[in-house]
């Protein structure tokens, strides 16, 4: 993906935005990219990549492999370790997909609200092994998924179909984020007015999945109530309007 246009914006410091694009070119299946590849991925000239992964290799980010490859370092693992530790989520909503995987046999995953968009920060395979193919991490819109829409409908979305999901505590969608997937997701809430993200499962899209997934509904809403009060959450009435802001990233 190239790299943002930094004369975009008054306040964007090029070369900060360059070395963002370079940690942002390394996809999860990617041990180490080329030279060629990360200027290819970011848009930016090679000799420019190779100045800034120097730089960015001292602060150990990247590392320098033989034949000019690069790898992520060390402090980026420390970022990602920091990042998910400062709302403890392996300790509380791990153990809830884990829960959740082993009841059902589907794969469950958390999503998060970011910039208008969710984010998938947690997932964890079940038995059957089927997952959907976005990744940990991917941005989604919020108006196809299961998770989005939930997460669109317990932050004050207005219309009749947010208001049936609300009302229900749950929505199931099928086919409609990923023509092969079908997922149904419920809320998950933190602090008093404030909703953190939703719980979600999949299974394949066919003939039995709605009523696969509807099978599973009360345990998967049962399981976010008790992730919710871990979370020191109030109960909600049904049609309240909840405050949504993101709670990711440190105050």
């Amino acid at each position: 993906m190239p790299a943002p246009d930094p004369a975009s914006s008054a306040d964007t410091v090029n070369a900060v935005t360059r070395s963002l694009a370079i940690l942002d070119a390394f996809g999860l299946a990617d041990s180490h990219l080329s030279l060629a590849e990360l200027a290819r991925r970011t848009g930016v000239p090679k000799p420019t990549v190779l100045r800034l992964a120097r730089t960015l290799a001292l602060s150990g980010y990247l590392v320098s492999l033989e034949g000019g490859a690069w790898r992520l370092g060390p402090a980026a693992a420390r970022l990602g370790a920091q990042y998910q530790r400062a709302f403890d989520l392996r300790n509380l909503i791990e153990p809830a997909l884990q829960e959740l995987a082993d009841d059902t046999g589907r794969s469950a995953s958390f999503f998060a609200l970011e910039d208008q968009q969710r984010v998938r920060l947690l997932r964890v395979r079940g038995k059957d092994g089927f997952v959907s193919p976005t990744r940990v991490g991917e941005p989604l819109p919020l108006e196809k998924g299961a998770a989005g829409q939930v997460i669109l409908a317990f932050s004050g979305g207005r219309g009749h179909a947010l208001a049936t999901i609300r009302e229900r505590g749950w929505h199931l969608t099928v086919g409609e984020a990923d023509a092969g997937s079908a997922s149904i997701a419920a809320p998950v809430f933190v602090g008093s007015r404030s909703l953190l993200g939703a719980l979600s499962l999949v299974a394949p899209a066919d003939e039995r999945a709605v009523a696969e997934l509807e099978r599973h509904a009360t345990r998967l809403v049962a399981v976010a109530a008790e992730l919710s009060r871990a979370f020191g959450s109030t109960v909600f009435k049904a049609g309240d309007r909840v405050m949504v802001r993101s709670l990711w990233y440190p105050e």
